[in-house]
């Protein structure tokens, strides 16, 4: 036990501590009147005392002080530190009379980016699902050409259907409905141009685009894209959408005047050469040879002197996906435009003459020979997959294309889209398709399912079209193929029977998709006037083909019906059988009569 003296002392040193002005005044009353008899104790008792508060002050302290206060976990480590506000104990002031706390704004953090490989119409549209879900996404399309997203269709079409002169140049035209058009898909003020991987911690609302800057390698593991400058972009996710290659011939030599057809340089180049006094061969009788030959034909008409020469060595044009008898009417159908048609030619050589410097075409053993001022060769494309594959990415080698899952994954936080994506489609198997419809809406479902927390299978059921002029058109769902079997329905067509016309339903349909259409008020009413069919006195002026595997419907072309390509993926994705075409014919008002 602590003696009573000891007590006393404490309590003494204690005040000591703590009230140092009520303790002088203690000391002062106790010395002034001390007891007689107390005062010889309390001198002897003195030393004892401080002895005492020595040893057993500090254990005291210990046993009285209040626990320590527990530090708080700080939320924001890289937050600037506020300094408190001093408080004053001993007197009491108005709470705003204090200095206000200084406020923390916390700097907006960058997101890893969302990279899209290839500048074309599946890395446009994924950009823009992407953007829908999570506007604050850090998007960066990385593309090799000079150019912002752009469609690709009316480089074959449209364009060289316009009246300007220029028009290669500013890009501008108008489509079969009289609409002005551009091919690219939005203002390059929209983007956010970077000029290097530094610029994807640039923070923007925009998507960001970075040109001419090819990727030459992805590290799946590492999440890292390679540009050519060899500078490295850490991605939270990627797409691959590179697109294809076009395809060449056979020992095709290196020459300035045999080029392939595919992007806006090719065009630019091409119209440079399509002046009055040339001769342009173009190869191929599939989609774009059969389009491009046409469309140069239409140049032809409007200037003096211009020959268009289609040569492909097939029985004619469209023979691989239609049946032989509306092959044998489109290829007379092209004639018809001004195109010296060459089929059932094959081409064994091709070679520049020394003498003119013109390109000279050996064909059919060398029976057959031709010469021209310019080869365009248009005969498909290869899928770009080398950045895949040597990603480690498998590869289907029977359609070239980079193998996905339902939801268009490749592997782990890589997504496949567009020409190169080999997929599996529900009711027709495994597929890859190079058409503008499927570019649009494989790239779209890709970019949702990238940013979404559950990724959804690939269910789209594409279509395609092709237009030989503003005359002649097709759509087109599922698979259109000459070798299979095919139930055919046909009727005399009407005034409003053409692309340049039916199309007009579709303002919002599969051939605007992902475009800006700026139209004016009367144009697609001035298109739709009544005039009189190119087609009425024909038999197949428009119709229906009805493509047939083990007696399922499998694929459908709509040759001068428009409007209607809803319908045939309703018919598709079904899986109905062959016997109930009969019942399926109301759906598309083949015989209706004109009502104009």
């Amino acid at each position: 036990m602590i003696s009573a003296a000891l007590r006393a002392s404490v309590k003494r040193s204690t005040l000591r501590a703590t009230r140092p002005s009520a303790l002088t005044s203690t000391v002062r009353q106790y010395s002034s009147a001390p007891s007689h008899g107390a005062t010889a104790s309390q001198s002897s008792a003195t030393p004892w005392a401080i002895g005492s508060l020595l040893v057993f002050g500090p254990i005291l302290f210990q046993l009285t002080a209040p626990p320590p206060k527990e530090k708080k976990h700080e939320q924001h480590q890289h937050a600037p530190v506020v300094q408190p506000t001093p408080v004053n104990t001993t007197t009491t002031e108005p709470a705003e009379q204090s200095p206000a706390p200084v406020a923390v704004t916390a700097a907006k953090k960058i997101q890893k980016p969302y990279v899209l490989i290839g500048a074309g119409t599946a890395s446009f549209a994924a950009a823009q699902a992407i953007k829908e879900s999570d506007p604050e996404a850090n998007v960066i399309i990385i593309g090799d050409e000079a150019y912002s997203p752009y469609m690709r269709p009316p480089l074959s079409k449209e364009i060289w259907f316009s009246e300007d002169p220029n028009v290669a140049n500013t890009l501008q035209f108008k489509d079969w409905q009289g609409n002005e058009r551009s091919i690219y898909y939005q203002d390059d003020n929209l983007y956010h141009i970077i000029e290097d991987a530094s610029g994807s911690d640039d923070l923007t609302d925009k998507i960001k685009l970075l040109v001419n800057k090819p990727v030459t390698k992805l590290n799946v593991e590492d999440h890292t894209a390679t540009l050519a400058d060899g500078s490295i972009i850490y991605y939270n996710k990627v797409l691959l959408a590179t697109g294809g290659s076009p395809k060449q011939l056979p020992k095709q030599p290196e020459s300035s005047k045999i080029t392939t057809f595919r992007t806006v340089a090719d065009l630019k180049k091409l119209d440079a050469i399509v002046k009055p006094g040339t001769h342009i061969a173009v190869v191929g009788g599939g989609f774009l040879g059969s389009e491009l030959a046409v469309a140069l034909a239409k140049r032809a008409s409007n200037e003096k002197d211009i020959q268009i020469t289609q040569v492909f060595p097939e029985d004619g044009n469209m023979a691989n996906v239609f049946p032989s008898y509306l092959t044998k009417w489109t290829t007379s159908r092209v004639r018809k435009l001004g195109v010296d048609v060459k089929n059932n030619s094959v081409i064994d050589s091709l070679e520049t003459s020394e003498d003119d410097g013109k390109v000279v075409m050996k064909m059919d053993a060398g029976m057959k020979s031709l010469k021209v001022d310019h080869v365009v060769v248009a005969i498909g494309i290869e899928p770009r997959v080398n950045l895949a594959r040597d990603a480690g990415l498998e590869i289907d080698e029977q359609r070239a294309g980079v193998m996905v899952n339902a939801e268009l994954e490749a592997r782990k936080d890589v997504y496949v889209a567009g020409d190169m994506v080999s997929f599996h489609d529900i009711q027709l198997g495994r597929r890859r398709i190079e058409h503008h419809d499927h570019a649009v809406l494989s790239g779209r479902h890709a970019g949702q399912n990238m940013v979404g927390r559950q990724a959804k299978p690939y269910r789209h059921q594409s279509m395609f079209w092709s237009d030989l002029g503003p005359e002649v058109g097709y759509e087109a769902v599922g698979l259109i193929d000459s070798q299979l079997s095919t139930v055919s329905v046909w009727a005399k067509s009407t005034a409003q029977d053409t692309p340049a016309v039916g199309a007009a339903a579709e303002s919002d349909g599969p051939r605007t998709a992902g475009a800006t259409v700026a139209a004016s008020e009367g144009q697609v009413t001035k298109a739709v006037q009544e005039k009189p069919s190119p087609f009425q006195d024909e038999k197949f002026g428009k119709g229906l083909v009805f493509y047939v595997r083990d007696r399922k419907i499998v694929g459908l072309l709509l040759f001068n019906v428009f409007g209607k390509v809803q319908e045939a993926r309703d018919i598709i994705d079904a899986g109905l059988t062959s016997d109930k075409i009969d019942n399926l014919l109301k759906k598309f008002d083949l015989h209706a009569e004109d009502s104009h």
